[in-house]
């Protein structure tokens, strides 16, 4: 966050579609995200990113010790595929 007093609605730039702009500079600031501009579609997308990147890391642990390795793997495939269920209970539910 800028140390300029203003609130992230402030600092914002129209043109820009929402991202976060420091005016000063012209940079976007990734420190400065509004909660509200994550919407349930993203979250998603995140936790799918997050089951990859553990499964990936179990990957390369799978190399040194076999079991955490797996175990990590089997963590990763879970949470990856619960997003995209969880997606298609979110579109089930929108159009009821």
């Amino acid at each position: 966050m800028s140390d300029d007093g203003r609130g992230p609605a402030e600092r914002t730039n129209a043109a820009d579609d929402g991202a976060d702009v420091r005016e000063e500079d012209g940079e976007y600031d990734p420190t400065d995200i509004d909660p509200s501009s994550i919407t349930p579609i993203a979250g998603l997308i995140v936790v799918a990113f997050t089951g990859a990147v553990i499964g990936l890391v179990g990957a390369a642990a799978s190399v040194f010790v076999a079991d955490l390795g797996l175990a990590l793997i089997g963590v990763g495939v879970v949470v990856a595929l619960s997003s995209p269920i969880a997606y298609l209970r979110l579109r089930r539910r929108q159009r009821r």
